[in-house]
């Protein structure tokens, strides 16, 4: 029973993870805006989701493998697409990609799916470092897609579970912190006072003043100015 449990919190995980870089994909198709989109991070995520896609093939891990097949193909449309729009040139990640091969293979040789899983885990850790960076730069952020940091808290809080449970350190570590990083970066792309503003002005229309109606009830009367109408940006 239990372990029908974990597994289902695993591909749950997974399944989450599989759409998690659609909403950035489908941003970068339908704007020529990538402000505020980090391509050091695009390209640290091709190397994470290809680190962890070969952990979970050496440890026959199906929630890694539902994850991380279709996460490597939108995170590699996404550094394509990001070079495009920022007018970058993709040597870069592809020698990136040509040198992470051979460190998967040489840590698989020395010490496993083990090893594999700390490289894995080692990138992950610092793939949104960059994207943070820039955020935090307090630049134009119209390039960034919500819903795909909304979708990675949500995917990495339940691997967190899913790591702790099956006591793989290295998933907890790094799910742990992506999702932290990524409510960082959530927080910058759509401050939580400017949210609540917009839904309680009617974005949403009346599911999402129902959204925020505890919060507007905490913090007393909402003043006139907020009552507007705020559109945030698309």
């Amino acid at each position: 029973m239990l372990e029908t449990l974990l597994s289902s919190l695993g591909l749950v995980a997974a399944l989450i993870g599989v759409v998690t870089g659609v909403p950035q994909v489908v941003r970068l198709l339908r704007s020529s805006d990538a402000r505020g989109l980090s391509y050091s991070s695009a390209v640290l995520g091709v190397l994470s989701s290809a680190g962890w896609l070969t952990y979970g093939l050496l440890v026959l891990d199906a929630a890694q493998l539902v994850a991380n097949v279709p996460g490597l193909a939108c995170a590699v449309t996404t550094v394509v697409l990001c070079a495009r729009r920022l007018r970058l040139p993709l040597r870069h990640a592809a020698a990136a990609a040509l040198v992470w091969v051979p460190v998967l293979a040489g840590a698989q040789l020395l010490g496993g799916a083990s090893a594999v899983g700390v490289a894995a885990t080692v990138v992950s850790l610092v793939k949104m470092l960059p994207q943070v960076r820039t955020v935090l730069r307090r630049e134009p952020l119209h390039g960034l897609a919500p819903a795909t940091f909304v979708l990675t808290q949500v995917s990495a809080t339940l691997w967190t579970v899913y790591g702790v449970a099956t006591v793989q350190g290295s998933v907890v570590v790094c799910s742990a912190v992506s999702a932290f990083l990524a409510g960082v970066v959530l927080s910058r792309r759509c401050p939580p006072r400017v949210v609540v503003r917009a839904l309680h002005g009617g974005r949403y229309g009346v599911p999402g003043r129902l959204l925020v109606r505890p919060v507007v009830l905490v913090h007393g009367a909402v003043p006139a100015a907020v009552r507007r109408r705020v559109t945030l940006a698309a």
